[in-house]
Protein backbone atom coordinates (compact mmCIF):
# COMPACT_ATOMS: atom_id res chain seq x y z
CA UNK A 1 0.00 0.00 0.00
CA UNK A 2 3.00 1.84 0.84
CA UNK A 3 4.48 1.71 -2.40
CA UNK A 4 0.88 2.60 -4.26
CA UNK A 5 0.83 5.78 -2.21
CA UNK A 6 3.78 6.84 -3.18
CA UNK A 7 3.54 5.74 -7.39
CA UNK A 8 0.14 7.60 -7.14
CA UNK A 9 1.90 10.93 -5.66
CA UNK A 10 4.42 10.28 -8.33
CA UNK A 11 2.12 9.90 -11.16
CA UNK A 12 -0.33 13.18 -10.02
CA UNK A 13 -3.13 11.97 -8.95
CA UNK A 14 -4.48 11.65 -5.05
CA UNK A 15 -6.01 8.19 -3.26
CA UNK A 16 -9.08 9.92 -2.11
CA UNK A 17 -11.61 8.75 0.85
CA UNK A 18 -11.64 8.94 4.43
CA UNK A 19 -8.34 8.45 6.29
CA UNK A 20 -9.08 4.86 6.91
CA UNK A 21 -8.81 4.05 3.27
CA UNK A 22 -7.83 -0.18 2.55
CA UNK A 23 -5.12 -1.29 0.63
CA UNK A 24 -7.87 -2.78 -1.28
CA UNK A 25 -9.28 0.50 -2.12
CA UNK A 26 -5.87 2.11 -2.89
CA UNK A 27 -5.41 -0.70 -5.86
CA UNK A 28 -8.80 -0.25 -7.13
CA UNK A 29 -8.09 3.42 -7.16
CA UNK A 30 -4.71 3.28 -8.94
CA UNK A 31 -5.92 0.70 -11.06
CA UNK A 32 -9.22 3.27 -12.37
CA UNK A 33 -6.38 5.27 -13.12
CA UNK A 34 -3.52 3.82 -14.18
CA UNK A 35 -3.71 0.03 -14.82
CA UNK A 36 -0.12 0.10 -15.87
CA UNK A 37 0.95 1.51 -13.07
CA UNK A 38 -0.73 -0.81 -10.30
CA UNK A 39 1.05 -3.63 -12.71
CA UNK A 40 4.13 -2.50 -12.52
CA UNK A 41 4.36 -1.23 -8.44
CA UNK A 42 3.20 -4.79 -8.09
CA UNK A 43 5.39 -6.34 -10.00
CA UNK A 44 8.36 -4.12 -8.65
CA UNK A 45 7.88 -6.01 -5.34
CA UNK A 46 9.51 -9.37 -6.33
CA UNK A 47 12.80 -7.23 -7.16
CA UNK A 48 12.98 -7.67 -3.16
CA UNK A 49 13.21 -11.52 -2.86
CA UNK A 50 16.21 -12.94 -4.86
CA UNK A 51 19.06 -13.54 -2.90
CA UNK A 52 21.31 -15.98 -5.64
CA UNK A 53 22.77 -14.53 -8.43
CA UNK A 54 25.27 -15.64 -11.40
CA UNK A 55 27.20 -12.85 -12.93
CA UNK A 56 28.28 -12.26 -16.75
CA UNK A 57 30.62 -9.59 -17.72
CA UNK A 58 31.36 -8.87 -21.00
CA UNK A 59 34.84 -8.60 -22.60
CA UNK A 60 34.38 -5.31 -24.43
CA UNK A 61 36.64 -2.55 -23.60
CA UNK A 62 35.58 0.14 -22.86
CA UNK A 63 32.11 -1.03 -22.11
CA UNK A 64 29.74 0.66 -24.75
CA UNK A 65 26.97 2.63 -23.99
CA UNK A 66 23.68 0.77 -23.00
CA UNK A 67 20.84 1.08 -25.29
CA UNK A 68 17.69 2.94 -23.60
CA UNK A 69 16.50 0.43 -21.35
CA UNK A 70 13.08 0.97 -20.81
CA UNK A 71 12.42 0.97 -24.61
CA UNK A 72 15.24 -2.24 -25.27
CA UNK A 73 12.69 -3.61 -22.49
CA UNK A 74 9.73 -3.81 -24.62
CA UNK A 75 11.56 -4.99 -27.60
CA UNK A 76 12.44 -8.23 -26.02
CA UNK A 77 8.88 -9.64 -25.29
CA UNK A 78 8.64 -11.34 -28.72
CA UNK A 79 12.23 -12.89 -28.41
CA UNK A 80 11.08 -13.91 -25.05
CA UNK A 81 8.18 -14.89 -25.52
CA UNK A 82 9.28 -17.31 -28.94
CA UNK A 83 12.06 -18.95 -25.84
CA UNK A 84 9.60 -19.47 -23.76
CA UNK A 85 6.65 -21.22 -25.91
CA UNK A 86 9.55 -23.28 -26.96
CA UNK A 87 9.95 -24.74 -23.29
CA UNK A 88 5.81 -25.18 -23.47
CA UNK A 89 5.31 -21.99 -20.73
CA UNK A 90 3.41 -19.95 -23.25
CA UNK A 91 3.64 -16.10 -25.01
CA UNK A 92 2.98 -14.12 -21.81
CA UNK A 93 5.98 -12.76 -21.36
CA UNK A 94 6.44 -8.80 -19.79
CA UNK A 95 9.73 -7.08 -18.90
CA UNK A 96 9.78 -4.36 -16.58
CA UNK A 97 12.61 -2.00 -16.77
CA UNK A 98 13.90 0.25 -13.20
CA UNK A 99 16.47 2.69 -13.18
CA UNK A 100 18.17 2.65 -10.20
CA UNK A 101 21.12 3.91 -8.86
CA UNK A 102 22.86 0.66 -7.92
CA UNK A 103 21.79 -0.07 -11.65
CA UNK A 104 19.50 -0.69 -14.06
CA UNK A 105 17.19 -3.89 -12.64
CA UNK A 106 14.89 -5.96 -14.93
CA UNK A 107 12.13 -7.87 -13.52
CA UNK A 108 11.00 -10.87 -16.55
CA UNK A 109 7.21 -12.38 -15.73
CA UNK A 110 6.57 -15.46 -16.96
CA UNK A 111 4.71 -18.86 -17.20
CA UNK A 112 5.92 -22.04 -16.07
CA UNK A 113 4.99 -25.27 -17.43
CA UNK A 114 1.05 -25.82 -18.30
CA UNK A 115 -0.79 -27.06 -15.05
CA UNK A 116 -3.60 -28.83 -14.42
CA UNK A 117 -5.41 -28.72 -10.95
CA UNK A 118 -8.55 -29.99 -9.56
CA UNK A 119 -10.80 -27.84 -8.38
CA UNK A 120 -14.64 -27.83 -6.82
CA UNK A 121 -16.94 -25.26 -8.29
CA UNK A 122 -19.98 -23.15 -6.88
CA UNK A 123 -22.51 -26.32 -7.27
CA UNK A 124 -20.03 -28.55 -5.49
CA UNK A 125 -18.95 -30.32 -8.41
CA UNK A 126 -14.96 -31.24 -9.30
CA UNK A 127 -13.51 -29.83 -12.49
CA UNK A 128 -10.27 -28.91 -13.65
CA UNK A 129 -8.61 -25.40 -13.85
CA UNK A 130 -5.91 -24.97 -16.26
CA UNK A 131 -3.56 -22.10 -16.38
CA UNK A 132 -0.02 -21.36 -16.72
CA UNK A 133 1.64 -20.41 -12.97
CA UNK A 134 3.18 -16.73 -13.01
CA UNK A 135 7.06 -16.91 -12.72
CA UNK A 136 9.01 -13.96 -11.72
CA UNK A 137 12.89 -13.35 -12.65
CA UNK A 138 15.37 -10.65 -12.10
CA UNK A 139 18.51 -9.17 -13.99
CA UNK A 140 20.49 -6.24 -12.62
CA UNK A 141 22.54 -4.55 -14.99
CA UNK A 142 26.25 -2.82 -14.32
CA UNK A 143 25.70 -0.06 -17.20
CA UNK A 144 29.27 0.81 -15.87
CA UNK A 145 31.50 -2.55 -16.24
CA UNK A 146 28.56 -4.02 -18.60
CA UNK A 147 28.04 -6.51 -16.20
CA UNK A 148 24.47 -9.06 -16.24
CA UNK A 149 23.74 -10.40 -13.05
CA UNK A 150 20.78 -13.03 -12.80
CA UNK A 151 18.61 -14.77 -10.55
CA UNK A 152 16.56 -17.19 -12.46
CA UNK A 153 16.03 -21.36 -12.30
CA UNK A 154 17.88 -22.89 -14.56
CA UNK A 155 20.93 -22.92 -17.17
CA UNK A 156 18.51 -22.39 -20.29
CA UNK A 157 16.84 -19.45 -19.03
CA UNK A 158 19.87 -17.22 -17.97
CA UNK A 159 21.53 -18.20 -21.56
CA UNK A 160 18.45 -17.15 -23.41
CA UNK A 161 18.51 -13.62 -21.09
CA UNK A 162 22.28 -13.26 -22.01
CA UNK A 163 21.35 -13.51 -25.69
CA UNK A 164 18.12 -11.28 -25.71
CA UNK A 165 20.03 -8.99 -23.30
CA UNK A 166 22.70 -8.64 -24.70
CA UNK A 167 20.80 -8.33 -28.35
CA UNK A 168 18.69 -5.63 -27.46
CA UNK A 169 20.49 -3.34 -25.12
CA UNK A 170 24.01 -3.55 -27.20
CA UNK A 171 23.38 -4.61 -30.17
CA UNK A 172 25.26 -7.75 -29.82
CA UNK A 173 23.79 -11.55 -28.77
CA UNK A 174 27.12 -12.45 -27.15
CA UNK A 175 27.81 -9.43 -25.25
CA UNK A 176 27.48 -11.57 -22.25
CA UNK A 177 30.26 -13.64 -23.33
CA UNK A 178 30.62 -15.30 -19.57
CA UNK A 179 33.62 -13.61 -18.01
CA UNK A 180 34.73 -15.07 -15.02
CA UNK A 181 33.85 -12.37 -12.20
CA UNK A 182 34.61 -13.75 -8.93
CA UNK A 183 38.26 -15.54 -7.19
CA UNK A 184 38.62 -16.74 -3.91
CA UNK A 185 42.41 -16.54 -4.15
CA UNK A 186 42.56 -13.47 -1.51
CA UNK A 187 41.88 -15.78 1.54
CA UNK A 188 45.39 -17.40 0.64
CA UNK A 189 47.27 -14.63 -0.66
CA UNK A 190 46.42 -11.96 2.30
CA UNK A 191 45.02 -13.97 5.05
CA UNK A 192 42.97 -12.18 7.04
CA UNK A 193 43.50 -9.32 6.03
CA UNK A 194 41.41 -9.72 2.97
CA UNK A 195 38.54 -9.65 5.56
CA UNK A 196 39.01 -5.98 6.23
CA UNK A 197 35.69 -4.41 6.42
CA UNK A 198 34.80 -1.30 4.09
CA UNK A 199 32.41 1.40 5.04
CA UNK A 200 29.23 -0.13 5.57
CA UNK A 201 30.37 -3.14 7.44
CA UNK A 202 32.03 -3.52 10.90
CA UNK A 203 33.03 -7.13 10.54
CA UNK A 204 33.68 -9.86 8.38
CA UNK A 205 34.39 -13.60 9.45
CA UNK A 206 35.39 -16.61 6.96
CA UNK A 207 32.99 -19.33 8.93
CA UNK A 208 33.30 -21.93 5.56
CA UNK A 209 35.59 -22.62 3.20
CA UNK A 210 35.59 -25.50 0.39
CA UNK A 211 38.69 -26.99 -0.97
CA UNK A 212 39.06 -29.27 -4.42
CA UNK A 213 41.66 -32.32 -3.69
CA UNK A 214 41.01 -33.85 -6.61
CA UNK A 215 42.10 -37.51 -7.12
CA UNK A 216 40.65 -40.33 -8.89
CA UNK A 217 37.72 -39.50 -6.19
CA UNK A 218 36.85 -35.67 -7.10
CA UNK A 219 38.07 -35.28 -3.08
CA UNK A 220 36.70 -32.12 -1.45
CA UNK A 221 37.64 -30.88 1.88
CA UNK A 222 34.79 -28.53 3.61
CA UNK A 223 36.35 -26.57 6.64
CA UNK A 224 33.91 -25.05 8.97
CA UNK A 225 34.03 -22.98 12.24
CA UNK A 226 32.52 -19.76 13.96
CA UNK A 227 36.45 -18.32 12.70
CA UNK A 228 38.32 -20.67 10.19
CA UNK A 229 41.63 -18.44 10.41
CA UNK A 230 41.41 -18.85 14.02
CA UNK A 231 40.64 -22.39 14.39
CA UNK A 232 43.80 -22.57 11.99
CA UNK A 233 45.82 -20.70 14.21
CA UNK A 234 44.55 -22.64 17.35
CA UNK A 235 45.82 -25.52 15.87
CA UNK A 236 48.79 -24.35 14.65
CA UNK A 237 47.95 -24.89 11.07
CA UNK A 238 48.40 -23.10 8.00
CA UNK A 239 45.80 -22.25 4.69
CA UNK A 240 45.96 -24.95 2.28
CA UNK A 241 48.62 -23.06 0.30
CA UNK A 242 47.43 -25.06 -3.63
CA UNK A 243 44.32 -26.39 -3.38
CA UNK A 244 41.72 -24.54 -5.44
CA UNK A 245 38.81 -23.20 -2.91
CA UNK A 246 35.26 -23.62 -4.83
CA UNK A 247 33.37 -21.91 -2.08
CA UNK A 248 33.62 -19.58 0.53
CA UNK A 249 30.76 -18.26 3.14
CA UNK A 250 31.37 -15.02 5.39
CA UNK A 251 29.38 -13.86 8.50
CA UNK A 252 29.21 -9.99 7.90
CA UNK A 253 28.17 -8.12 10.50
CA UNK A 254 26.87 -4.60 8.89
CA UNK A 255 26.71 -1.01 10.38
CA UNK A 256 22.44 -1.02 10.20
CA UNK A 257 22.32 -4.02 11.82
CA UNK A 258 23.61 -5.69 14.64
CA UNK A 259 22.61 -9.37 13.62
CA UNK A 260 25.44 -10.83 11.18
CA UNK A 261 23.86 -12.06 7.77
CA UNK A 262 25.39 -14.63 5.56
CA UNK A 263 27.30 -14.28 2.39
CA UNK A 264 28.25 -16.60 -0.14
CA UNK A 265 30.59 -16.61 -2.95
CA UNK A 266 31.35 -19.83 -5.48
CA UNK A 267 33.51 -18.85 -8.36
CA UNK A 268 33.11 -18.14 -10.97
CA UNK A 269 29.88 -16.38 -11.12
CA UNK A 270 27.86 -16.97 -7.95
CA UNK A 271 26.85 -14.67 -5.11
CA UNK A 272 24.39 -15.27 -2.44
CA UNK A 273 22.81 -13.14 0.09
CA UNK A 274 20.99 -13.22 3.24
CA UNK A 275 19.00 -10.24 2.29
CA UNK A 276 19.74 -8.84 -1.65
CA UNK A 277 19.88 -5.25 -0.34
CA UNK A 278 22.96 -6.59 0.93
CA UNK A 279 24.67 -7.08 -2.57
CA UNK A 280 25.91 -2.98 -3.52
CA UNK A 281 28.08 -3.07 0.29
CA UNK A 282 29.27 -6.23 -0.26
CA UNK A 283 30.58 -6.18 -4.17
CA UNK A 284 32.31 -2.92 -2.98
CA UNK A 285 34.03 -4.79 -0.10
CA UNK A 286 34.71 -8.12 -2.62
CA UNK A 287 36.37 -5.63 -5.41
CA UNK A 288 37.54 -3.73 -2.58
CA UNK A 289 39.83 -7.16 -1.04
CA UNK A 290 40.59 -8.68 -4.72
CA UNK A 291 37.84 -11.33 -4.47
CA UNK A 292 36.39 -9.47 -7.99
CA UNK A 293 38.75 -10.97 -10.54
CA UNK A 294 40.54 -9.15 -12.90
CA UNK A 295 40.29 -10.44 -16.85
CA UNK A 296 43.76 -11.66 -17.07
CA UNK A 297 43.29 -13.44 -13.49
CA UNK A 298 39.98 -15.03 -14.56
CA UNK A 299 41.04 -16.42 -17.90
CA UNK A 300 43.61 -17.97 -15.76
CA UNK A 301 41.19 -19.25 -13.01
CA UNK A 302 38.60 -20.60 -15.79
CA UNK A 303 41.54 -23.19 -17.09
CA UNK A 304 42.33 -24.43 -13.92
CA UNK A 305 38.89 -25.01 -13.21
CA UNK A 306 38.50 -26.82 -17.00
CA UNK A 307 41.64 -29.06 -15.75
CA UNK A 308 39.88 -30.29 -12.58
CA UNK A 309 36.78 -30.76 -14.27
CA UNK A 310 38.40 -33.09 -17.08
CA UNK A 311 39.83 -34.87 -14.16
Amino acid sequence: MACLLDAAEKAGFEIVGAPEVSPGDTAVQVWLKDPELLERTHAEQFLRNPRTFESFATAAAPVPEVHDPVAAAAKMKADLDDYFEKKKRGRNTKVFAYVRPDGIWFLVRHGDPFKREGAIDERGESVGVYYWPEKFDVLALDPTEGELRINARNKGEKKAYRKVFGRHLYGDDGFFGGEDKYTLEPLREKGEDALTPVEGIEQVVLVEVDFYRGGSFHEREIRKADDVFGAYRARNKQFPAKAPITKACFRVTFSDSETPRTVTIKPPNVAQYTRDADSVIVEKWLKARGFIAKKGKALRDAAVRAVLAGT
